[in-house]
């Protein structure tokens, strides 16, 4: 049985005591994002043209991983003392036959792990529809191949037109896919399109009807309607896992795009647009390269100080159109049932479709430039208008429709990362339920994957507009660069706060490092040093602000070679062939075995023994804690607090020192609050506690200290005794 998970007056989850509790752990798994069979990761070209002709028979049953590996790796995730899972789905894996008919067997087999992890225990669990750049066809994961259709689009001919760039288009031809690539298709003629129907196709595409309405209230109303069918399966066939408040929550689209959405100028590259690397079009260029003319783009790479121009590349599609010809369309809206208005046209770019331009007598001009500067009513369309109008618009209608099954869960809405959110409080939309899902990546590490220690850039500050030049952004030394990751989330929650009051929790749903830095040079040799430092700078900045997060992610099938087998990326904290990293961290020695307890004399006032009033214990039992397989341990298994009974007023662990400092302000004369003390890094007979209060309970099992504060400020320092005063006694003093 877990215990509820409630939203405070002032943003805090608390428990039905009032006391504030620290939601961590991982994104469970990446490999939801492509099927089961056929099995295509991304780099697999020899199985392309499977995708395109048997988009509607793929299964994703048996994704993430099988019911029976499900236990192994729980028991790792709550052996760092997690206690939470973002759990992933898509919208393919439910509804990839056509529309409305639903993958009930993979639903099925979802429901069953999800009532696997239940049973083990120790878990929270909330469900992220997650997408990425729209869809596979596109160069990321989330929505069926039919919805492209249904935007007129033939992904078929996305490559020989540039309307998209995938991991396979290097390795089929053995070339190196650049770091980082995908995300570049948010400003690809596919994902952007796709994004601007999904959001405003009754504004700015209002000839794109199917069966009577626009194409944007068919495609949300599909989205939505396949995650609520999902959900409500849930209900129906786990009730357990909401009676045992297991399931805590849903969280809305993973990272939502503007599409084309406020572009000012669509014949320049945006000011603003800090992300350029390799080919670069501006928004005309795709149009012109979707409906077959060749044109000249700019190609880009990343240095430490913003892109920079290497070249000018020729694309010429030939005179093939990413767009269904007559026929094509014809044969798929006869499939789908579809019927669309008789203005919206066969073979056409939407957007020369409305007048956006044209290319009469072969010769491409643009006619309107400033077409999605400002809705068809005259509103200036800008960041602050797209979060509350066309995003919350979309996040009424799923609201709605989730509040309709579920009153009681917490509903994460994540707008666009980096962007500040929609003012809820103005729309009557917080219920007390309400959290604020958001993510963060470290720019430099993430597009370069290596951990810089002499210097590093406010990658919040340049998204946000806040330098000239990316140059002025830059921090040096290490110690700094770790300041200014805690700063930039310090000044992401004021972000949030300041559009949606204090009453809404902040949940970092997505953060992390890549595992695969400095060329994979630690796969070779062993050494995780950077990643280590990388990851360390990450819980700094996190437990600063004592915040939840979920890292991304745990991939059961990461490799070496491949990473976590999509789009080349290498995030998973864990992989089957770093099993032998357990015991061999060059910082810490790690112990697994029983402790041979000795207690100082002097240490009257600790109690040693089991903690019986923790609802659902965190963690597992020290003899059969698993760190097999978990990469960057020693920064990865944190002391953190499980409950705090009052305020929190700071914390910092001092990886280097072994040392974990806590500040809290007690509000009550029996103020008890519960710690998570990891025995990796502190083992019993070598822990010192130091404490304001002098009423503590330690339970060696699970590494928990109960800790009897009383009202007002108190501080508790946790170290391990030093080389040089280490004595054969254990001190807990």
């Amino acid at each position: 049985m877990h215990e509820q998970v409630h939203v405070s007056s002032d943003g805090q989850f608390v428990d039905s005591k009032g006391r504030i509790i620290q939601l961590r752990g991982v994104n469970l798994d990446p490999c939801v994002k492509i099927p089961k069979e056929p099995y295509l990761p991304t780099h697999d070209f020899a199985q392309e043209s499977i995708y395109y002709e048997k988009a509607g028979n793929v299964n994703f049953k048996g994704h993430p991983m099988s019911l029976e590996e499900i236990e192994s790796h729980v028991k790792r995730i709550k052996s760092l003392g997690y206690n939470s899972v973002r759990f992933l789905f898509n919208w393919e894996a439910i509804e990839h036959e056509g529309p409305e008919i639903y993958d009930y067997e993979y639903m099925d087999f979802a429901i069953e792990l999800l009532q696997r992890i239940n049973e083990i225990g120790g878990l929270y669990v909330y469900l992220d529809p997650h997408q990425d750049v729209w869809s596979r066809a596109c160069g990321g994961s989330g929505a069926p191949l039919w919805t492209l259709y249904c935007a007129g689009f033939q992904p078929s001919r996305f490559e020989v037109t540039a309307a998209s760039v995938l991991h396979h288009h290097f390795t089929r031809d053995a070339k190196h896919y650049p770091k980082m690539l995908w995300p570049t298709n948010y400003f690809k003629l596919g994902s952007q399109t796709m994004f601007t129907l999904f959001f405003a196709g009754k504004e700015f595409a209002p000839k794109c009807t199917i069966n009577g309405i626009s194409i944007q209230e068919y495609l949300q109303e599909r989205f939505i309607s396949a995650v609520m069918v999902f959900y409500e399966r849930i209900q129906k066939s786990a009730p357990e896992l909401f009676e045992n408040n297991c399931i805590i929550g849903l969280e809305t689209m993973n990272e939502p795009n503007q599409g084309y959405l406020g572009e000012k100028e669509l014949g320049v590259i945006p000011k603003e647009r800090s992300l350029k690397r390799g080919l670069t079009p501006t928004a005309f260029q795709c149009f012109k390269m979707g409906h077959g003319y060749h044109t000249h783009v700019d190609n880009y790479d990343l240095s430490i100080f913003g892109p920079s121009k290497n070249g000018n590349v020729r694309v010429d599609p030939k005179g093939e159109r990413c767009w269904l010809n007559q026929k094509e369309r014809d044969e798929i809206d006869s499939r789908y049932g579809w019927k669309r208005g008789k203005e919206w046209l066969a073979g056409q770019c939407i957007w020369k479709l409305h007048g956006v331009w044209t290319d009469e007598d072969n010769h491409p001009k643009l006619l309107n430039p400033n077409y999605f500067a400002k809705s068809p009513s005259g509103q200036i369309v800008d960041d602050y208008y797209f979060s509350n109008y066309y995003f919350l618009d979309f996040y009424k209608s799923f609201r709605s429709r989730f509040r309709s099954l579920d009153s009681e869960r917490l509903l994460f809405m994540q707008s666009p990362v980096f962007k500040t959110p929609p003012e809820l409080d103005k729309q009557d939309l917080l219920d007390g339920k309400t959290v604020c899902a958001t993510h963060f990546y470290d720019g430099m590490s993430l597009m370069f994957k290596t951990w810089n220690k002499l210097l590093n850039v406010d990658t919040f500050g340049i998204v946000r507009g806040k330098y000239s030049n990316p140059a002025f952004s830059v921090t040096f030394g290490e110690n700094n660069i770790r300041k200014s990751l805690r700063k930039q989330l310090r000044e992401m929650i004021r972000d949030v706060r300041s559009a949606l009051g204090e009453s809404v929790p902040v949940f970092f749903t997505e953060i992390g490092m890549p595992f695969d830095m400095n060329h994979k040079r630690a796969y070779d040799n062993g050494d995780y040093s950077s990643q280590i430092a990388a990851l360390d700078a990450l819980g700094f900045a996190l437990e600063g602000n004592n915040l939840s997060y979920s890292l991304w992610c745990y991939c059961h099938k990461n490799s070496h070679e491949l990473g976590d087998l999509w789009n080349n990326e290498d995030f998973s904290i864990w992989s089957a062939e770093d099993t032998y990293l357990v015991g061999r961290d060059p910082n810490i020695k790690l112990e697994l075995g029983p402790d041979d307890i000795r207690i100082a004399p002097n240490a009257h006032y600790v109690k040693v023994s089991h903690i019986q009033d923790l609802l659902d214990l965190p963690g597992v039992k020290k003899d059969a804690l698993d760190f097999s397989g978990i990469r960057g341990l020693s920064a990865l298994l944190r002391p953190f607090p499980i409950k705090i009974d009052g305020k929190f007023k700071s914390a910092e662990f001092i990886l280097s020192e072994r040392k974990y400092v806590l500040e809290v302000i007690g509000e009550k004369t029996n103020s008890q609050s519960y710690i998570f003390i990891p025995s990796y890094h502190f083992p019993l007979k070598e822990l010192v506690i130091d404490s304001s209060s002098r009423h503590l309970t330690f339970d060696p099992d699970y590494g928990i200290l109960k800790w009897a504060h009383g009202s007002g400020r108190h501080y508790l320092v946790v170290s391990v005794e030093s080389e040089t005063s280490k004595s054969d006694d254990c001190v807990i003093a």
